[in-house]
């Protein structure tokens, strides 16, 4: 009897020992597990960091020489930066243009803004606040300055859903311009600016259409202007794309000799970043 309950209790005790020991490599090995599991998820640090800014560089021209002598070299440029923390952005897409025919100069062109933007990353609804100037003897402009105030909307590509491969947004601003022409009379009004800007990607990382279209009547007088830049971009490199263009002005008053009418098409190459 004495033999059989020693035989109980060693079989018990070694029953314990080896439950213990079972217990001791199931959890080493879930935790070798876990943490096999764990390394293939990268850490903070590891991920990759949402672009804060965005800035691509353009330019395009022609060259004839011959019969007809011609040069024309247009610069592009634009630049954005918006920190999702942060309530506040901006942009900006300076243009200069400069062509001669026949030794005569034809084209000089300067544009460049400034466009604030508040509380764009955390919210649909967003204000903004901008500046322009410019300078054209093509449309015998001195120079322009330009004002605003705004609310702009994302229609599609909110904030819920950011990785939307079309973005739609639509602004609305008051603007206060002064343009002094070079012989007729200058201008000095309020406007009321309605922006639709449309981008999509129409082939994954290969292919994008981009629009931005600005409806302008004056608030103070009959003076109605409208620009529409319309772009087509395939990326044929890492930082390269090929870009086709057509942009579309018209403004209802001009000096003497100016048509009311502008259309440009555009052929280029453009380099982007982000980082």
């Amino acid at each position: 009897m004495k033999k059989l309950v020693l035989l109980v209790l060693l079989n018990f005790t070694f029953y314990n020992i080896y439950a213990q020991i079972d217990s001791t490599q199931t959890t080493q090995q879930t935790s070798e597990d876990e943490e096999e599991e764990g390394d293939e998820m990268p850490s903070t640090e590891e991920r990759e960091a949402l672009p804060e800014w965005y800035y691509s560089f353009g330019a395009d021209g022609v060259y004839n020489s011959g019969n007809v002598n011609r040069q024309l070299l247009t610069l592009r440029a634009s630049v954005n930066f918006e920190k999702p923390k942060s309530i506040w952005g901006f942009n900006t897409s300076p243009k200069y243009q400069y062509g001669r025919n026949n030794k005569i100069l034809q084209e000089r062109e300067f544009y460049a803004d400034l466009n604030n933007t508040l509380f764009y990353s955390q919210s649909d609804v967003y204000g903004l606040v901008f500046g322009s100037y410019e300078e054209s003897n093509l449309r015998k402009i001195n120079s322009r300055f330009m004002l605003g105030l705004g609310v702009g909307y994302k229609i599609i590509g909110s904030k819920n859903h950011p990785n939307s491969r079309v973005k739609l947004g639509i602004s609305n601003a008051f603007l206060k311009e002064k343009t002094d022409f070079y012989t007729r009379e200058d201008r000095n009004i309020w406007r009321n600016s309605t922006r639709v800007k449309l981008k999509a990607e129409l082939i994954k990382d290969k292919l994008y259409f981009n629009n931005v279209t600005f409806f302008q009547p004056s608030i103070t007088s009959n003076y109605l202007r409208w620009n529409a830049f319309s772009q087509i971009q395939l990326k044929v490199a890492k930082h390269i794309s090929f870009t086709a263009a057509l942009e579309n002005s018209f403004e209802n008053i001009n000096t003497e000799g100016v048509k009311n009418t502008q259309i440009n098409a555009i052929l280029g190459f453009t380099y982007s970043q982000s980082n």
